[in-house]
């Protein structure tokens, strides 16, 4: 029977809500000059930031990770924080105090992590729990800590985006799009054949072997490159994953109605 997972930050609870102005999220804070910023994980900055005392309220993801590194993470709402680093989810209560960052409380789920998923988990940690300073404008956040220095980019507000249910199959095939490539396979009912998917969903953990029943949100692509999608996907979550014990070139994968279970709730 195929596992139903928790639900977490990818659940239905990370929609973000409100709308952001097109001025700066904190009004009334004193205005920094130009900063740049050569600490690891920080590009150089030419707009203005601010640094003030209200939440950083949005999603936001880590803009120039380290080679082989996944992206951190962070959504801030309702006083909570919800942070991910591509292995635990984690989340605790949030406020600020003065210009830091104070998380409190903060869990997590615990799955071992390995590798330089691991080490990165940890330094999210260590971020989030060493009251960062936080410096922000509209599109670009800075949290500091007496070490290091992370730049997130503001992403999508989730409720804003085309909600859609799609299986991922166990296996990964060789396609042809800009030239030769491996190719998820993809589907939205168990009735239909697999057929490729050329894109990426973002902050997707896909692990060969396993088949799983995503809520994706959809959204559309201002001025995409000529070779690249004009639609964005990105996990808001993992409604089941089923591991099928069986070699993937087993006839299990290419017969599209064996070894694929709804979960109980349906997908809803």
């Amino acid at each position: 029977m195929a596992t139903l997972l928790p639900q977490g930050p990818q659940g239905v609870d990370r929609n973000m809500s409100g709308k952001y102005p097109d001025t700066a999220l904190c009004q009334g804070c004193l205005m920094e000059p130009p900063m740049k910023f050569f600490q690891p994980g920080i590009v150089a900055m030419s707009i203005l930031l601010t640094a003030c005392s209200s939440l950083p309220e949005g999603r936001w993801k880590e803009t120039s990770p380290a080679a082989d590194t996944p992206a951190m993470i962070l959504e801030i709402k309702n006083d909570r924080v919800y942070a991910f680093a591509g292995c635990n989810r984690m989340s605790g209560t949030v406020k600020m105090v003065d210009d830091h960052l104070l998380v409190e409380r903060l869990t997590s789920t615990l799955m071992m992590c390995y590798d330089e998923k691991g080490k990165k988990e940890e330094k999210l940690k260590q971020l989030l729990t060493n009251k960062p300073t936080v410096e922000y404008s509209k599109e670009q956040l800075i949290l500091t800590t007496a070490d290091e220095s992370y730049e997130f980019t503001r992403q999508p507000n989730m409720e804003d985006g085309l909600t859609r249910m799609v299986y991922v199959g166990p296996e990964k095939v060789t396609c042809t799009g800009v030239g030769r490539m491996q190719c998820l396979q993809i589907r939205e009912s168990e009735d239909e054949p697999w057929t490729n998917f050329y894109g990426e969903i973002e902050e997707f953990e896909y692990v060969p072997g396993n088949i799983y029943h995503l809520r994706i949100k959809e959204f559309d692509v201002e001025k995409p490159a000529a070779d690249a999608s004009s639609k964005r996907w990105i996990l808001d979550g993992v409604l089941s994953v089923e591991n099928l014990n069986v070699d993937v070139d087993d006839a299990a994968f290419k017969n599209p109605n064996i070894g694929v279970e709804k979960p109980a709730n349906g997908g809803e």
